[in-house]
């Protein structure tokens, strides 16, 4: 008997369903706006310095609105490749405040404070703390671990000069946004595992994280060109970011690290139509395991980045409002 092997490249979207009718009714108000205004944004087929461009101008709709901040104070910290620049946004004229850490996400490749002003300033609102952003390097220029090395200066720098700027250091949350939110959790790792600790870590506010699980039902379910989350995309965004021996560091893939301890509590928040899914349920299986104080909200009908489109989606409010009061509830504990 002859077998046949026939001569075909894997298609990791070939067995995807349409999310489209999956849709809820807000996500699909989004979808077609940036099918009228920004269709190609996400599309990773292009240089990395296109699709920044491309990143820049379809955000720039989506941050407009949204709360005030009393005031905003850029500051230069020193870092392993020069000054990053950070962001403070203040919610009243008090004189001092607790501080979140936000560090965007973007894919570590494209992404700025700009880029994220309006999900900053809604987590200070709904906090009442200073936010602060952290513009780290981007990738290819700066690979792994660069902003993880920057992230961390920058808490450093507040927990050591935080007085100066009105920053009440001692109680601190971490905040970041898929690749975002895998620099928070990383973060907060390396800062456990360094000098000087992570005691003053008292909350982790990670929004549809990138934990890089290997493989995943949600992973192969969800992720096409409406939300730049196509295996081929993520693939690039890596490719940028991390050599293949980066893939088992573990602040980088912090499923390979130690979570039993060290670990603040968290809140999380993900679209059910998002490859990312598994990733926030698995964290939050291993979280209640070891006894971490979790909240999580899944959006139903949601893609993934669902939080930028708060001018279209009450979800994207109400889960950036659910996350400020959840690190509020932890400075009261």
């Amino acid at each position: 008997m002859e077998f046949f092997m026939p001569d075909r490249k894997p298609d990791y979207e070939i067995n995807k369903p349409d999310p489209y009718p999956l849709l809820c009714e807000s996500m699909r108000k989004v979808v077609d706006y940036q099918a009228e205004h920004a269709a190609d944004a996400f599309d990773t087929n292009c240089s990395w310095d296109e699709l920044r461009v491309k990143y820049v101008e379809e955000r720039r709709f989506w941050n407009e609105g949204g709360p005030e901040a009393f005031k905003i104070e850029e500051v230069m910290v020193p870092g392993p490749m020069g000054d990053v620049p950070a962001r403070i946004y203040y919610p009243d004229d008090k004189p001092e405040h607790y501080a979140v850490v936000f560090i965007h996400g973007g894919g570590y490749t494209v992404g700025s404070n700009d880029t994220h002003d309006r999900m900053m300033r809604s987590v200070m609102a709904a906090s009442g703390c200073c936010v602060i952003g952290v513009d780290y390097h981007l990738a290819p220029e700066a690979k792994f671990p660069i902003p993880l090395y920057e992230a961390a200066a920058v808490v450093r720098y507040f927990q050591e000069n935080g007085a100066r700027h009105g920053i009440l250091a001692d109680k601190m949350a971490l905040a970041g946004d898929s690749g975002g939110a895998n620099l928070a959790l990383g973060l907060n790792l390396y800062l456990r595992d360094t000098p000087g600790g992570n005691e003053s870590i008292k909350a982790l506010l990670l929004y549809y994280g990138a934990f890089w699980l290997q493989d995943s039902s949600s992973a192969r379910l969800n992720g096409t060109l409406l939300d730049g989350m196509r295996r081929t995309d993520l693939m690039s965004y890596l490719s940028y970011y991390v050599t293949p021996g980066d893939m088992e560091n573990p602040y980088f893939s912090s499923f390979l690290n130690d979570l039993s301890t060290g670990v603040p509590p968290i809140y999380m928040c993900c679209g059910d139509l998002d490859p990312l899914l598994d990733d926030t349920l698995t964290l939050e299986k291993f979280m209640k395991h070891f006894g971490v104080p979790t909240q999580v909200d899944i959006v139903h009908g949601a893609l993934h980045a669902f939080m930028h489109y708060g001018r279209m989606m009450p979800e994207a409010v109400e889960c950036l409002e659910h996350s400020g009061a959840f690190f509020k509830k932890q400075l009261e504990q």
